[in-house]
């Protein structure tokens, strides 16, 4: 509330002049522009919603109302994970890339983000902990546990395809050709293309007769946290400490281990190879290093 008491002050005193676009306007434009592009509007809607929640609640309106001072204390009331996870790196550049936008669109006359480049106190930092993926035991363990055939033929997908959970969710007819699953990610938008074994892809085929194989809910997000609650009870009921995106580490791993080079990684899983290099850099083996 003290922003909000500092906004009318300012304009009492005739020191700031009240603008006219709404931030809910500049929000609903930013993402209608995002959906005319084909660009994804999953995280940015999510973003938004929240940036639109706390401005509410600390009484502010209007987007030249977001200074720096607003938006460094809205980045510290998000939820996310810092100091061993890029969540909040991930989240924040959504944020990012509205006030951006709204620079562009001549919304605002400054970025209200801090540049890190300038101001390098303000960047994210942290440190990724070295991956380690589930054992070919703990797998089995998490199958042999799973009951519902359904739930068992999701976490074979996730195991023999290395895809998210949310481009697992996601699968269609028309991205299966033969044994071959073709897309693009739903979080980055790169390209990927996996092989899957053949008795997989006839399983996947034979489940259903709908265009999708496990959600009918065009709410991928609201999909995602369900699946991700069956996951967590079914990991508990096989007794091993595990999270669906270990599933996506133990495909890498494997591939990396028997003998697939990041680059060849790289384009099964649509994440680029210095990331495959550096996130799996103990499981990387490559030229003469490469396990036979």
């Amino acid at each position: 509330m003290e922003i909000a008491k500092h906004r009318a002050r300012a304009l009492e005193d005739g020191t700031v002049a009240p603008s006219v676009k709404l931030l809910t306007s500049a929000t609903y434009e930013w993402l209608n522009f995002r959906e005319l592009n084909n660009l994804g509007n999953e995280k940015p809607t999510l973003m938004v919603k929240k940036l639109c929640t706390w401005a509410t609640v600390n009484g502010i309106q209007y987007l030249h109302e977001l200074t720096s001072e607003a938006v460094i204390k809205f980045r510290n009331s998000l939820p996310y994970a810092t100091s061993t996870s890029s969540s909040l790196k991930v989240h924040w550049s959504v944020i990012c890339g509205f006030f951006g936008w709204c620079c562009g669109m001549k919304y605002i006359s400054e970025n209200p983000v801090p540049n890190t480049k300038v101001y390098p106190a303000f960047r994210i930092k942290f440190t990724s902990p070295e991956v380690v993926p589930p054992t070919p035991e703990e797998i089995d363990k998490v199958l042999a546990a799973c009951a519902d055939r359904k739930l068992w033929l999701f976490v074979q997908t996730m195991r023999h395809s290395g895809m998210a959970i949310g481009d697992t969710l996601s699968l269609t007819r028309s991205k299966l050709t033969g044994n071959v699953i073709s897309g693009r990610r739903r979080k980055t938008s790169e390209k990927y293309q996996v092989h899957i074994p053949s008795w997989l892809a006839d399983a996947l085929r034979e489940s259903t007769l709908d265009e999708s194989f496990f959600i009918d809910d065009a709410d991928v997000h609201k999909a995602v946290l369900v699946q991700e609650g069956k996951l967590r009870k079914l990991f508990k009921l096989a007794g091993v400490s595990m999270t669906s995106h270990r599933l996506r580490h133990f495909f890498i791993t494997q591939q990396l281990a028997a003998g697939f080079s990041a680059d060849e990684v790289s384009d099964m899983v649509g994440t680029s190879p210095s990331e495959i290099r550096k996130t799996y850099k103990h499981f990387v083996t490559e030229g003469r290093d490469r396990i036979a």
